[in-house]
């Protein structure tokens, strides 16, 4: 006997496991089509909204609408495509979703027009991750140079080494979520 049968054999085999992988697939896809269209889950989401105070400062809420519960999240923003009159003065948390976080880091770069906030609900403490909801979680605020009537517009961006626009569960899945940069909005006459 010729090492052929051998071959063939195996061959065989390989032909066997194939057709079993396409039954099984295509078994999934009936159960699928058996079962109706599959309804998209519901988007985790950042919303920013930028409001004129005067012709010097301005405030940005960042909003999140989370349909699950988060424990971290990245939020790297720029502004002004390397030259800009505006200037980061400070985040703020106070009364808003991320208030009792643990950790809330703010690390501006004003020259590059960037900032980075990093926030962390629990650091050993005890402290719940954020529940599903929706609402403000961060405001930035902003002074320009000089009194302008230029809207500030922000863009979500990577910062180095790793810092992309994500939100954590608490099993640590990280999540890309949907970005509004509200530019349709940012246009707002000054408050009075």
């Amino acid at each position: 006997m010729s090492g052929g049968g051998g071959r063939r054999t195996i061959l065989n085999r390989a032909i066997t496991i194939v057709l079993l992988a396409m039954a099984l697939d295509l078994t999934g896809h009936a159960a699928v089509c058996a079962a109706g269209p599959a309804t998209a889950a519901p988007r985790d989401r950042i919303v920013l909204q930028t409001e004129r105070i005067d012709s010097t400062h301005w405030e940005v809420i960042v909003w999140l609408d989370n349909h699950q519960m988060l424990a971290a999240m990245t939020l790297p923003f720029r502004w002004g495509h390397g030259h800009s009159p505006f200037m980061i003065d400070s985040a703020s948390y106070n009364g808003l979703r991320t208030e009792y976080f643990a950790l809330k880091t703010f690390f501006p770069d004003s020259a590059g027009h960037t900032v980075l906030i990093g926030l962390i609900s629990d650091l050993g403490a005890g402290l719940p991750p954020l529940e599903p909801g929706s609402g403000p979680i961060a405001r930035l605020c902003f002074t320009s140079r000089t009194p302008t009537s230029r809207p500030l517009l922000l863009d979500t961006t990577f910062i180095t080494p790793h810092n992309t626009l994500q939100i954590v569960t608490p099993d640590v899945r990280a999540i890309t979520p949907e970005f509004d940069s509200g530019i349709r909005d940012a246009v707002k006459p000054p408050r009075h």
